[in-house]
């Protein structure tokens, strides 16, 4: 099945393969060429990129992350508000940065040293995103938290990193 990981059974961080190719002809990849590249071939790079996001998130968080119900703004035809299943918004930016830089480095190495420095950019910048997500004063929304002070205590209780002076 296209678009599910076989590692966690969910959608990958990134959201579908045509949403990376879509990110990839934003970045001007050349006319047709986006459209040439295989979903498979883009699913093995999102697979890829999740499971380096969960390595990087692993320490602060329970992985692989979870999605959450987000309501979303045009109801149906019946006026119920629609719920659909998402990651937090910074972790989709990052992955779908990642994957497409990833796929634009490895898949297009004929393009000119531009796009291969557009794309080492991306990942670059990804990487450093996706570090910051991990800085224990980040909280990642609906996701649970390990603790850093005790196995047994749950990551939401634990008093803050930086205690509050009593002056």
């Amino acid at each position: 099945m296209l678009d599910v990981s076989d590692t966690t059974g969910e959608t990958y961080y990134s959201g579908t393969a045509a949403k990376v190719v879509d990110f990839l002809r934003v970045l001007n990849v050349g006319e047709g060429l986006a459209d040439r590249i295989n979903y498979e071939t883009i699913n093995r790079y999102q697979e890829m990129i999740d499971r380096n996001i969960d390595a990087i998130l692993g320490g602060l968080y329970y992985v692989p992350l979870r999605s959450m119900n987000q309501i979303r703004p045009a109801p149906d035809a019946n006026g119920n508000p629609v719920t659909q299943r998402t990651f937090p918004g910074d972790v989709t930016r990052i992955a779908r940065m990642w994957t497409a830089g990833q796929v634009l480095l490895s898949e297009f190495q004929q393009l000119e040293p531009n796009s291969t420095d557009q794309a080492t950019s991306f990942i670059n910048d990804a990487k450093t995103e996706a570090y910051y997500l991990a800085k224990p004063t980040h909280w990642i929304p609906g996701q649970r938290r390990k603790s850093n002070i005790s196995r047994t205590i749950d990551g939401h209780f634990q008093p803050a990193a930086i205690p509050e002076l009593n002056i």
